[in-house]
């Protein structure tokens, strides 16, 4: 019950927070000394869905803080939660009004006592000068960005996980994932790659290595110094409860000294006709 209505009120203290806490970074500012207002409002019309969806029969969640009217809502507490938000998109039609969609992730009981999750997305219009701002409506909830098909990747050779690729893969995840042994064993001498701290997992195991060059039978064991080798991994990361998650990583891998050594985690795998 403790962690439900600590759920409930997140929306009331993030807007605390908001007043409270001050970034780390410093903030643009004006003559004066005050920060400067955000030029469009996008974290407030998250902070306004928020509360939107939050609202329930005996808390208005703060609503009237964004919308003045407010609204009369009639669900029980805990029937909506919404767990997340985040902007999609935000436009500004005409000088000092704005639409802005956004996407919640949200928890919502369902008739057999269970909660599933669920992405909603509601275009919010909001009116202000750059210092206030209301909005002028309800959210209206709209579609959601479509999903495409799944992407083609350009990894279309296998490789064992137990191969000479394969075994420098297992001992870096292992390292940086899960923090067991030293991590400039497995990746190249200048590689910028900073460990995760603390550790996010107890344990890896590596399910899958798939690599966008083709080798000859026996040749990975062999590479020249400076081969470079593209490569896109699957494994399984393990908590210290004994649950797993799985990870994708895509690798550059390049020889030295007769081994396989990590250079860098790259930002996209790549992708097949590109």
């Amino acid at each position: 019950m403790v962690a439900w209505l600590a759920v409930l009120a997140g929306p009331l203290l993030t807007i605390a927070g908001l007043v409270v806490l001050q970034p780390a970074g410093a903030p643009s500012m004006r003559d004066g000394g005050a920060p400067a207002p955000s030029a469009v409002p996008e974290g407030w019309a998250e902070m306004y869905v928020r509360a939107w969806l939050s609202a329930t029969r005996d808390d208005p969640a703060g609503l009237e803080t964004f919308y003045p009217p407010g609204m009369k809502s009639q669900r029980a507490a805990g029937t909506q939660v919404p767990v997340d938000t985040a902007v999609v998109s935000a436009t500004s039609p005409a000088p000092g009004t704005w639409s802005v969609v956004v996407v919640a992730d949200v928890l919502v009981l369902q008739p057999d006592g269970k909660r599933t999750a669920s992405l909603l997305c509601a275009q919010v219009a909001m009116a202000g000068t750059g210092d206030t701002y209301v909005a002028a409506s309800l959210p209206s909830p709209v579609a959601c960005p479509g999903t495409l098909g799944a992407a083609a990747l350009a990894y279309d050779q296998v490789a064992d996980p137990a191969g000479p690729i394969g075994q420098s893969v297992t001992g870096f995840l292992a390292a940086y994932l899960a923090g067991q042994g030293q991590l400039d064993r497995f990746v190249s001498p200048g590689a910028s790659l900073g460990l995760p701290k603390p550790a996010p997992f107890a344990a890896v195991q590596l399910a899958e290595v798939r690599t966008h060059e083709k080798f000859e039978p026996g040749q990975a064991a062999r590479p020249p110094d400076g081969t470079a080798v593209h490569s896109l991994v699957r494994a399984s990361a393990w908590d210290a409860t004994g649950q797993s998650t799985p990870v994708d990583y895509a690798l550059t891998l390049v020889a030295r000294a007769g081994r396989w050594e990590i250079n860098r985690i790259d930002s996209v795998p790549l992708l097949a006709g590109r």
